[in-house]
């Protein structure tokens, strides 16, 4: 009987060995590289990435390359030979793309890039994690016509300030976003009564050019807004605040939360209703879901997946949003 129950428990001290073994092999290790570490956006961006892949009980490892195209080759040669298994990055340089593009399929690993995009050396896209610049624009463009509606502009004398940067082409994107979502959301709104101002994207410009739009316009009561950015729309709301209009004869919503402190911390009212906060913790996370779940199920890395922004307004903003943006 000893001789029995020594050789059971010596066989479950086997079990237990291979177990422990196989589920070593099984650990998942993800790299993540990334650019300009100190930058907020690259802090949050990891750190969301970070917690994603703790959450799903994988390895993290991650290196801020800031602008070194050197190094940015050297850590990735480093990750992989330290057996990881997926690589997400912020490529310094776009022109790395094909390059790091190469060596990942070399090493038969997935790759991810994220916030910008890169291709292989035959133009196919690596798979990319970020956001979609029209669509952005037309979350604005529903979210403004909603107040549209519910404030009852349909017979109030109304025009449009599509405030511009020209130069840019994501700004143009997210523009034509919000003139169409809204024009969808609202038909009979005539698409004369959508003037289109050029600025250069910086508030103090934007607040220049709606000045002068007011003076072209004496005869219309009530203004929408829109933007490439935050500057833009608040730029334009401090215009209308300067030329004496109520907080409520204007509504614009903004792009990328940069100035929701600054347009929600009084508590007064503004024509700034609102903003589409760009939170970069969400693409780090949504990277390394979609890497773990091409590493453990063999899923398809999809060619583009995009993030959906947080809509800040001023009934969320203290409770949600002023001690994550607010410092």
């Amino acid at each position: 009987m000893k001789t029995t129950t020594k050789a059971l428990a010596t066989l479950a001290l086997l079990a237990a060995g291979l177990m422990a073994g196989a589920a070593s092999a099984d650990d998942i290790k993800i790299g993540y590289i990334n650019k300009m570490g100190e930058h907020p956006w690259f802090v949050a961006e990891v750190g969301g990435a970070k917690k994603a892949a703790e959450a799903a009980g994988a390895t993290f490892v991650s290196q801020d390359v800031q602008f070194d195209s050197n190094l940015t080759i050297t850590t990735f040669d480093t990750m992989v030979g330290d057996g990881v298994k997926g690589i997400a990055i912020v490529v310094p340089d776009k022109a790395l793309g094909p390059v790091i593009a190469e060596k990942a399929k070399a090493a038969k690993i997935p790759l991810v890039a994220v916030d910008d995009d890169i291709y292989y050396q035959d133009g196919t896209q690596v798979p990319y994690v970020g956001m979609n610049a029209y669509n952005i624009g037309a979350r604005v463009g529903e979210e403004l016509a909603k107040l549209y509606k519910a404030d009852g502009w349909a017979s109030k004398e109304v025009r449009i300030a599509s405030i511009e940067d020209r130069k840019a082409d994501t700004c143009m994107q997210r523009n034509k976003g919000a003139e169409e979502a809204f024009l969808k959301a609202v038909p009979d709104f005539k698409l004369a009564n959508i003037l289109r101002v050029p600025y250069d994207n910086t508030m103090v410009n934007a607040i220049d050019v709606m000045t002068t739009t007011l003076t072209a316009n004496p005869g219309v009561t009530n203004w929408i807004f829109y933007s490439c950015n935050d500057d833009g729309v608040l730029g334009a709301a401090r215009a209308l605040e300067n030329a004496g209009y109520a907080a409520d004869q204007g509504m614009g919503i903004g792009i990328d939360g940069s100035r929701a402190c600054e347009a929600f911390g009084s508590g007064k009212p503004s024509a700034f209703r609102g903003t589409m906060w760009l939170n970069s913790a969400n693409h780090g996370a949504l990277a390394v879901k979609i890497l773990l779940a091409s590493i453990k199920d063999g899923t398809k890395l999809p060619v583009q997946s995009f993030t959906d922004p947080e809509y800040i307004t001023a009934g969320n903003f203290a409770s949600d949003y002023k001690a994550k943006l607010c410092h």
